[in-house]
């Protein structure tokens, strides 16, 4: 089904914390409460923010209560995701589409909530693929302007409007009890591959690697052909840092599937790296691994690299179920409504 826009957030209304993962670090979730209030949201903490890591893993159940109460109640405007993780699959039988649907609320999260973003976009529900609070709301002795600029735009406004690469970027891990600056790299822009002057307007559907992966190991009904389906379709790697073959078997198992000929597009997130000496060898391999496997299957299929969502830094809050387009001869992106 065609997704929408949950309401816009309002300078004064109150977002929901919750846990539907994992639990954020220690100290980050009260400067998270800080920087949400800095936005001029009131803040409410839901309970499972508040447990542990290995209390939300014996306890699904407990979190999709949490993701009930976030949408059934008509005063939470929004709703953001601590943190990731590796255990919401298991969350997911427990979910009532039922007293989801009934209330769209603007949702934001990223990595494991992938889970959780695939299950609103089979509502119709458009939701913000970054923006959680560890580490994107919390990094950082300040937050970034371009950070606060993309999480200003997506709790404010409707349509999301205009991407633009950031002009610089990290994917240092952020430790908050140190909280020393991290190094930032200045931004090469987009690299663009299959691009040969068409336009594209199509809904984005996606997320996590590792998760999307999972999805199609547990044979669940929210990540298939038919859900891709005249997509653009959003794929970034997380701080596992998967080596070149595990990008591509990924793929390879999508071109099986016919996920990619569905597709109308494939956009890549700039990836996480080992780190320092393998950085630059690491994203070109990545690249050159995508293109390669992606043209055994769909020559065609443009592909656009090193936007900036997931698990480098800053970390746009992509739009998931929102129309996208994909202009490959301007080499411009941009949400709309249709």
């Amino acid at each position: 089904m065609d997704a929408a826009y949950p309401p816009p957030v309002e300078r004064g209304d109150t977002v929901a914390v919750i846990a539907p993962s994992h639990a954020a670090p220690r100290g980050a979730l009260s400067r998270g409460i800080g920087r949400l209030r800095s936005f001029d949201l009131d803040v409410e903490v839901f309970d499972t923010a508040t447990r542990t890591t290995d209390w939300l893993r014996a306890n699904p159940g407990a979190r999709a209560e949490d993701v009930h109460r976030a949408f059934e109640r008509e005063d939470i405007r929004g709703i953001i995701a601590a943190f990731g993780g590796n255990d919401q699959l298991r969350m997911l039988p427990h979910l009532d589409p039922e007293r989801v649907r009934e209330n769209p609320t603007r949702f934001f999260g990223a990595s494991d909530n992938t889970h959780l973003h695939l299950f609103l976009d089979d509502l119709g529900i458009v939701s913000f693929y970054g923006a959680q609070l560890f580490p994107d709301l919390v990094a950082d002795p300040r937050m970034r302007p371009s950070t606060r600029g993309w999480v200003e735009r997506a709790l404010f406004e409707t349509p999301f409007g205009p991407l633009s690469p950031a002009e610089g970027w990290t994917d240092e891990y952020y430790d908050i009890e140190s909280d020393m600056p991290r190094t930032w790299f200045d931004g090469e822009g987009w690299h663009w591959h299959n691009a040969d002057e068409r336009t594209f307007t199509a809904p984005v559907i996606g997320g996590c690697l590792a998760m999307l992966e999972s999805q199609l190991l547990t044979d669940t009904p929210y990540f298939t052909r038919q859900t891709c389906e005249g997509r653009i379709l959003a794929v970034e790697t997380s701080g596992e840092t998967p080596e070149a073959a595990v990008v591509e078997r990924f793929l390879m198992a999508l071109g099986e599937r016919g996920i990619l000929d569905a597709c109308e597009a494939l956009v890549v997130g700039k990836p996480e790296t080992p780190g320092a000496g393998e950085r630059e060898e690491y994203r070109r391999r990545q690249r050159r691994t995508v293109a390669a496997t992606v043209d055994e299957y769909e020559p065609d299929l443009p592909v656009v690299f090193d936007l900036d969502f997931g698990h480098a830094a800053p970390d746009l809050p992509l739009p998931l179920g929102a129309p996208m387009t994909v202009d490959t001869g301007a080499r411009e992106i941009r949400f709309t409504r249709s």
